[in-house]
């Protein structure tokens, strides 16, 4: 549970899955390396009594549903009874009363959403009872105490002990390892505080937990439960338990949700708020309610922290404050999708991480850094077909951006995901319509969620994988990070005729400008701010030709925008030989001073801005600044043509005079 404060540092739960995995959306980190000891036996009748009233808690495994794999898996590498098993174990739970049972809060929220269902209980002879009713509940406590909905025969309920004595030996139960019950046996150590206030005092033992121990009793010598057991450190052999009367004391008929959690926003990492939750709700409930009531309850609190972050910081975040000035006099290419981030200095930028290339067939390929990906269809997909065929998109992405699932100790690639089971739209504050496609994982549990743009390319995609029930929630956070991402929308001319023929999938921006070609005679392109026309006489084109947008984020008066900054058309993506129109606006007196002597430069048609060749990574550049500009305008738009080797002036001169007569600034 995210709010539970008592399940982080170096303590681990001890539920029992199948894959050992960071739940940061959780707050849980589960046990992956359990300890091993000696177990001493209890008497013979408060043994049997012992094992008779502890119960595995199981979910029903789901199917493989549509994941395919690129070759049969090699299942005679698992242990015959977890693949024979049609269940999986995830922990561990006891009666204490006529039809009542206690395991831990964070067993129980297992199954939250879960694609292996609800939790159940097994008896020892394989028999399986559904979980009834929640009848009370603490997370920040981690137990939950419920009913079944058919009694298991031949139960009598634990007794509750009387707190125990220093060195007293006390005996671990529960299903450790998913391998049945097994009594341990070790001393209870001592009582340590409650970490975030110190409002009760956890049991300290020795005996041996391990995973799939979470929700089992701590028993005397007796047989009388005096805890439940609940997690471990990793440093030493001493494991924590919650003493059973604090269970018995707390009234029927409450839930209660405690704990913090910081709040953080990736791309403004100073800045931090923590989410403090303290919510009761009402018990009994059913197990759909119930999941119901405690994920609505999270999620509000977070979104109302996060909502408060953002709040409090409304005047630094990009595009507000002195520290975004700076980019938004800039307009840099990006053919990768990066996050507009603050660096330490206070001035936000776009992060200059760099993009791995994977090659696809048919001449398509990704770019993929971390989770975030461009995609290039290959040459034999249309546009469309991509965009309406989510199958076709996460198979194309597996071929770039493998998924393995381990089997046995090995790795099994995974080459597909079926279709998306669920589909959806999402508009950021650019007015970018990013396409929200879902696959479940089952054997993982997870969602595999993409946010995906679609490009003239194919789509930027930000993949956001979840555990199943806490979807939504990772889901909110991504698309608000979406308003942080910075990209170029570049392709070839054939593929730009594509993008612009399917109506609707297109930016809010495109709605400020009009642009036709015709591969073999023109690029034009015409808005409020600046017309230019790109013929063959100018750079010779083709379908292969590539036309780049660069949307940038600048001043339109009082507003910031994303709209075109830049428009680039080059000869093929093998050549070099391009022609450029940057816009540029007058620096803020707070802005570096090199920002100011560009500008001077420019007003002067100083150099690199004075129609004079100079010769950069094996190519001639030329550039000038646009005609029909007001001596004191505002805006001013650099026009640059670059040609492959080392060209004449006079040749260039040419080139320059033509790209001048065929733009035309419109905003001053």
């Amino acid at each position: 549970m995210e709010k539970n404060p008592t399940v982080t540092g170096t303590c681990r739960v001890l539920h029992q899955v199948p894959a050992c995995r960071v739940l940061a959306s959780l707050g849980l980190l589960l046990l992956c390396v359990g300890s091993a000891a000696q177990a001493a036996a209890l008497s013979g009748a408060a043994e049997r009594r012992v094992r008779a009233a502890t119960l595995e808690v199981v979910q029903l495994k789901p199917p493989e549903g549509a994941v395919e794999y690129e070759r049969p898996l090699p299942t005679d590498l698992i242990p015959y009874e977890e693949r024979t098993d049609k269940y999986r174990s995830i922990g561990t739970a006891f009666a204490i009363g006529p039809n009542r049972y206690v395991t831990a809060s964070h067993v129980l929220l297992v199954g939250l959403g879960s694609q292996y269902g609800p939790p159940a209980l097994r008896d020892a002879a394989g028999h399986v009872y559904a979980i009834d009713q929640v009848l009370k509940y603490s997370d920040r406590e981690d137990y939950a105490v419920f009913s079944l909905q058919s009694q298991p025969r031949g139960i009598q309920p634990l007794q509750a002990g009387p707190h125990p004595n220093p060195n007293d030996t006390i005996f671990a139960v529960g299903n450790a390892l998913g391998q049945g019950i097994v009594v341990r046996d070790g001393l209870y150590t001592s009582d340590t505080p409650e970490e975030m206030n110190g409002d009760w005092q956890w049991l300290r033992f020795s005996a041996a937990a391990s995973p799939g121990n979470s929700g089992g009793p701590l028993v005397d010598q007796r047989g009388r439960v005096v805890g439940v057991v609940l997690r471990k450190t990793e440093a030493e052999n001493l494991n924590y338990a919650l003493s059973i009367s604090q269970v018995m004391s707390d009234p029927d008929g409450v839930g209660k949700l405690e704990g913090r959690t910081p709040i953080r926003i990736p791309v403004l990492p100073d800045a931090a708020e923590t989410d403090e939750i303290h919510q009761q709700f009402k018990l009994p409930l059913n197990l759909t309610d119930f999941y119901q009531t405690v994920l609505t309850l999270t999620e509000t609190s977070l979104q109302q922290a996060r909502a408060r972050l953002i709040a409090d910081n409304a005047m630094r975040l990009f595009p507000h404050g002195d520290g975004s000035d700076v980019l938004l006099h800039q307009v840099p290419s990006s053919p990768f999708p990066r996050f507009v981030r603050l660096r330490p200095d206070g001035i936000w930028e776009v992060d200059p991480v760099q993009a791995e290339v994977r090659q696809l067939d048919d001449n398509g390929f990704m770019r993929i850094n971390s989770g975030i990906i461009r995609l290039r269809a290959p040459d034999n997909v249309p546009l469309a077909q991509l965009y309406g065929d989510s199958k076709l998109l996460m198979d194309t992405i597996l071929k770039g951006y493998p998924l393995q699932r381990n089997v046995g100790g090995e790795q099994i690639r995974i080459t597909s995901l079926g279709k998306a089971q669920e589909l959806g739209t999402y508009s950021d504050a650019w007015g970018r319509t990013w396409q929200i496609r879902s696959w479940p994982i089952p054997y993982l549990d997870v969602m595999l969620s993409a946010l995906c743009l679609p490009t003239p390319e194919g789509y930027d995609v930000v993949l956001v994988p979840s555990q199943t029930g806490y979807r939504d929630g990772t889901l909110r956070t991504a698309e608000m990070l979406t308003d942080y991402l910075y990209l170029t929308l570049d392709a070839s001319l054939s593929r730009w005729q594509e993008y612009l023929a399917i109506k609707g999938i297109q930016p809010r921006a495109f709605g400020n400008f009009q642009l036709s070609i015709d591969p073999d005679k023109y690029v034009r392109y015409q808005s409020a701010r600046f017309q230019m026309q790109v013929t063959p006489q100018l750079v010779p084109l083709s379908k292969d030709s590539i036309l780049s947008l660069d949307l940038a984020f600048y001043r339109d008066g009082s507003a910031v925008v994303w709209d075109v900054g830049g428009l680039l058309v080059q000869q093929s993506a093998q050549h070099r030989a391009w022609v450029v129109a940057s816009r540029m606006s007058a620096p803020e007196p707070s802005l570096p001073q090199g920002f100011q002597e560009t500008w001077n430069k420019a007003e002067l048609r100083e150099f690199p801005f004075n129609a004079t060749v100079f010769t950069n990574n094996g190519g001639s550049t030329i550039r000038t600044i646009a005609q029909g500009t007001p001596a004191d305008a505002k805006v001013r738009y650099a026009l640059t043509v670059v040609g492959e080797g080392d060209l004449p002036q006079a040749k260039m001169s040419q080139q320059l005079t033509l790209l001048q007569d065929s733009f035309k600034p419109l905003e001053h």
